[in-house]
């Protein structure tokens, strides 16, 4: 999963893992996530790509977005709580994955200028 070009204003990270992961079948998710921890614990061999189809983008969104989501809002919060008066203007998410720190600084700062973009292209579908 890529981050969009401009996340629509009525779409939400909830809304966003749901649509990917609308059509794909729960045990072939499970599946492609125990693959995927297999992969970050060492079991796999690292000279093959990670995400090599939908079913893996899908199940990498759903395992890694709602934690790094959380956990990047719970430390702008704390942020926004020490800095009240202060508010970025735009800011950036390099690496930014399933673009969930995107989404965590949107929920944040609505009006800051939001400019999350795929180098890489579309994951694999």
């Amino acid at each position: 999963m890529h981050a969009p070009d401009a996340a629509p204003t009525d779409e939400t990270p909830h809304t966003a893992l749901a649509g990917l992961l609308d059509g794909l079948p729960p045990r072939q998710a499970a599946q492609a996530v125990d693959r995927l921890i297999g992969h970050y614990r060492g079991r796999t061999p690292t000279d093959a790509p990670v995400l090599r189809d939908r079913s893996d983008v899908a199940a990498y969104a759903a395992y890694r977005m709602p934690a790094t989501f959380e956990a990047v809002r719970a430390a702008l919060d704390a942020f926004r709580a020490r800095t009240p008066d202060w508010a970025p203007a735009t800011h950036i998410d390099i690496g930014g994955g399933t673009g969930a720190a995107s989404w965590a600084v949107a929920a944040a700062w609505p009006r800051a200028g939001t400019p999350p973009r795929s180098w890489t292209g579309p994951s694999p579908r």
